[in-house]
C-alpha cells in the first residue's frame, strides 16, 4: 500500500485515524439535516409536509447532499482518490442482487412458518398505501441503504484500513453502526441493547465483507436497501404488537431471542443466523478462490 497520511509512518498514534473516520459520522449526521431542513421548510409552507413528493424529493436530497459531501472530503480535505473507497463498479452485481432477495424472504418465511402469530391487512386506501410503499422505497431502501454504506463501508472503512488494516477495518465500523442504532429504540433494556450490539455488528460485518468481495459499497446499498424495504418498509411489518402496516404479522411469541426484543426482528437469532450464513458464504467463496 502507498503512503498515505494515515499509515504508521505518517500517525504514529492513530489519532489522525480515529479523527477522520470519526468525521464520518459527522458528514452522515450533517449532510442528513442540510438535506431535511430546507425541504421540510418548503413544504411545510405549501402545506405539502406529508405529501409524496415530499418524501421522493427529501429522500433523493440527503443521497445528493451526502455523496457531494463525502467526494469533496475524500478529494479536498483527505486528498485521496475516489477509487480507494470502493465507490466503482460492484463485481458479480447479479449474484448480491439474489442475495439481496433471498435473504430478507428467507428470514421472514421463518417467522410466517414457525413461529405462531396473527396474520392481519390493514384498511387503508390507494392513497395511503401508495404513500407507504413510496416512502418505504426512498427512505428506508435508497436513503439509507446508499448514505449508510457510503459513510460505513465506503469512507470509514478505508480510512481504518489504510492504519489498521482490514481486520479492524471490517470490525470497528460494525460495532460502531451497531451502536447508533441505539438511537432508534424506545425504552430499551441493557438485555436489548446487547442483542442489537451483536445483531448491528454481525450485519455490518456482512456488509463491510460484501464491500470487499464486490471491491464496491454497490453491492451492499443493494442489498441493505431491499432488505430495508422487505423488513422495516412498512409494507409487511412482522413483530409483537399491530402496526400501521399494509400488512401485519404479529408473533405470539414471550422469547427476545425470536422477537428481537425492542428494536424488533432485525436483532433477533434468525436475522442474525442470517447474516451469518452470508458471511460464512463470503468468507467460504474467498477461501476457496485462495485454493
Amino acid at each position: 500500500m502507498r503512503n498515505s497520511m494515515l499509515d504508521r509512518e505518517h500517525d504514529k498514534w492513530g489519532l489522525k485515524t480515529v479523527f477522520y473516520a470519526l468525521m464520518g459520522i459527522v458528514i452522515f449526521l450533517a449532510g442528513n439535516i442540510l438535506a431535511s431542513l430546507p425541504v421540510d421548510l418548503f413544504f411545510s409552507v405549501t402545506g405539502m409536509q406529508s405529501s409524496v413528493l415530499s418524501i421522493i424529493v427529501r429522500s433523493l436530497l440527503v443521497i445528493v447532499v451526502l455523496v457531494a459531501m463525502v467526494v469533496f472530503y475524500i478529494r479536498n480535505i483527505l486528498k485521496l482518490p475516489l477509487s480507494e473507497f470502493r465507490i466503482g463498479k460492484p463485481q458479480n452485481i447479479m449474484g448480491w442482487i439474489l442475495c439481496a432477495i433471498v435473504l430478507p424472504l428467507a428470514v421472514s418465511a421463518f417467522f410466517v412458518l414457525f413461529v405462531p402469530g396473527t396474520f392481519a391487512c390493514s384498511e387503508f386506501n390507494r392513497d395511503q398505501a401508495v404513500r407507504i410503499i413510496v416512502s418505504a422505497v426512498f427512505g428506508p431502501c435508497l436513503a439509507a441503504g446508499i448514505t449508510e454504506e457510503l459513510i460505513f463501508r465506503g469512507y470509514m472503512m478505508h480510512i481504518l484500513e489504510l492504519r489498521w488494516g482490514k481486520a479492524a477495518a471490517v470490525f470497528v465500523p460494525s460495532v460502531l453502526f451497531g451502536l447508533l442504532h441505539i438511537m432508534n429504540m424506545e425504552a430499551p433494556n441493557m438485555v436489548d441493547i446487547l442483542m442489537l450490539v451483536i445483531a448491528g455488528t454481525a450485519v455490518g460485518i456482512m456488509f463491510s465483507l460484501i464491500a470487499i468481495r464486490s471491491s464496491s459499497i454497490w453491492a451492499g446499498a443493494v442489498v441493505h436497501g431491499i432488505w430495508n424495504l422487505i423488513i422495516i418498509g412498512g409494507i409487511l411489518e412482522i413483530g409483537v404488537e399491530p402496526s400501521s402496516s399494509i400488512f401485519t404479522y404479529t408473533l405470539k411469541s414471550d422469547s427476545n431471542l425470536i422477537t428481537g426484543g425492542a428494536f424488533g426482528i432485525e436483532s433477533s437469532l434468525p436475522a442474525v443466523i442470517g447474516y451469518g450464513c452470508v458471511i460464512f458464504l463470503i468468507l467460504f467463496l474467498d477461501r476457496k478462490n485462495k485454493k
